[in-house]
């Protein structure tokens, strides 16, 4: 049976893929410059509480789910995404620098909350 963490990861990574593909679709990304910034903080939370579902699946501890690991997890995914967004050719302007810091800072901001999330949906089982 799923727990209730993995059912809200699921439910929460569908939300984030689907309104990724219609902002991509409808150039968001691109006519409102802050759309990334919520974004982020909602991937960041998506990716905390995915390490959640990993541990129902018994891939993970609970003592390895600490908010310093699940955070720096998260950084490190939000570390290969902005990676990512170099080698797909994603324009590079002048803010480049203080627009990848904002979206580091959401996913960690998110990472953290999803953490919070996570870690409270785990205490109601």
């Amino acid at each position: 049976m799923l727990q209730l963490t993995t059912i809200f990861f699921l439910i929460s990574f569908s939300m984030l893929a689907g309104i990724h593909y219609i902002a991509g679709h409808l150039f968001l990304y691109w006519r409102l410059p802050w759309f990334d910034i919520p974004m982020h903080l909602f991937g960041g939370m998506v990716v905390a509480l995915g390490f959640f579902a990993l541990r129902d699946l018994r891939l993970f501890r609970d003592s390895f789910l600490r908010p310093v690991v699940v955070v720096a997890l998260v950084l490190g995914v939000a570390l290969i995404w902005e990676l990512f967004e170099v080698v797909i050719g994603m324009p590079i302007d002048a803010g480049y620098v203080l627009d990848t810091g904002t979206d580091i800072c959401m996913g960690l901001l998110g990472g953290y909350l999803g953490y919070f999330v996570g870690n409270s949906l785990r205490s109601l089982h």
